[in-house]
């Protein structure tokens, strides 16, 4: 999905953990990328990273009535 230009909807993303979102925030960034410090590192110590499709789009809706984004 990230690497080939798709698209992902996080539907109900108020009911995310907060460790799912923080994990998520660093594709917002200009530039972002996604980590993966549970594959471990590299030879070069390096955390595994997904940089995403210049095309991949996120999309998070949420239901206010089930309280708001933490």
């Amino acid at each position: 999905c990230l690497q080939d230009g798709s698209w992902l909807l996080v539907d109900q993303v108020n009911l995310c953990s907060p460790a799912v979102l923080d994990r998520l925030n660093g594709l917002l960034e200009p530039g972002g990328v996604l980590t993966i410090g549970e594959r471990g590192t590299d030879t070069s110590g390096n955390v595994h990273t997904i940089k995403p499709h210049p095309n991949f789009r996120l999309f998070l809706t949420m239901d206010p009535q089930y309280g708001e984004i933490s």
